[in-house]
């Protein structure tokens, strides 16, 4: 039988080879920000000649996030200048499940005359009191600051990959127990140690992915959307009747990327997924 002090060895070993570097986002509500500066919400930068991104129904996508890549600390995920723009749909759902309704773009060349009014020529804000306009954000338009950290991330217990690592690795440990299943064949209390152990990072660049239900991606493919290109939480403020972030009830969001697509800059092909309890 695993023990509970079984476990902690197979938690430590499956930590130790399962970990890799993250860049951690703090955040900070803030809406005097720039254009260009990284941020979830606000004002986009928009291109002279660019416009917003538009849904299957040809209506504007909002900016969820915008990170100006000479922000962050030296990685070898993101390209090394330019702005990386995470655009959403306004329904309810956000454009879950449509490729059409979400996307990733790029501007590696950032012009210096851009305004925030011409930028309100072609970007619409959203609605504060159109009930069918639907923003992650408590306040739809507000914006937050982002402070960028370098960080160290394990594998999450929601990972797809998670419950063949764990078992392989208490086969490898304890090759006496015939363990197939983690729910089934481990005690509660070891099996409750052993997830509770996993839990993720918050907001977050690189990181193994934090999911409330599961993982939509397929097992069967397990490159194809291999890298956590931005991660974003569900987020509390001190202001009981501000949420600040809010996906569904208490979700989370997230942006995967093949990396030989991100190597070659090719955001065509962006999975985007978010989920809540």
């Amino acid at each position: 039988m695993i023990t509970l002090e079984d476990i902690n060895t197979v938690i430590e070993e499956i930590k130790k080879n399962n970990s890799r570097e993250c860049i951690n986002i703090v955040i900070e509500e803030n809406n005097s920000l720039n254009l260009t500066d990284s941020k979830f919400g606000g004002l986009p930068y928009i291109s002279t000649d660019a416009d917003t991104p538009k849904d299957s129904n040809g209506n504007q996508l909002a900016l969820l996030a915008q990170i100006n890549c000479s922000d962050l600390p030296e990685n070898t995920l993101y390209p090394k200048d330019g702005l990386l723009q995470f655009w959403i749909s306004r329904n309810d759902d956000f454009g879950l499940g449509n490729k059409k309704d979400y996307c990733v773009k790029y501007i590696k060349n950032i012009e210096d005359n851009i305004t925030k009014e011409s930028i309100l020529t072609k970007y619409k804000l959203l609605d504060e009191e159109n009930g069918e306009e639907y923003s992650p954000f408590n306040k739809k338009n507000t914006s937050f600051a982002l402070k960028f950290e370098k960080g160290i991330s394990t594998i999450t217990s929601t990972d797809f990959l998670f419950e063949d690592i764990a078992l392989k690795t208490i086969h490898e440990l304890f090759p006496d127990e015939n363990i197939e299943d983690l729910y089934d064949d481990l005690e509660r209390d070891v099996f409750d140690a052993l997830f509770k152990a996993f839990k993720g990072v918050d907001h977050a660049i690189g990181a193994y992915p934090t999911f409330t239900q599961w993982d939509p991606r397929n097992p069967e493919e397990k490159d194809a959307y291999g890298i956590t290109l931005l991660q974003v939480e569900s987020h509390w403020n001190n202001d009981p009747n501000n949420n600040g972030i809010m996906w569904g009830d208490s979700g989370v969001a997230n942006f995967f990327i093949n990396k030989e697509k991100l190597e070659h800059l090719n955001f065509e092909d962006v999975l985007f997924n978010w989920d809540c309890l």
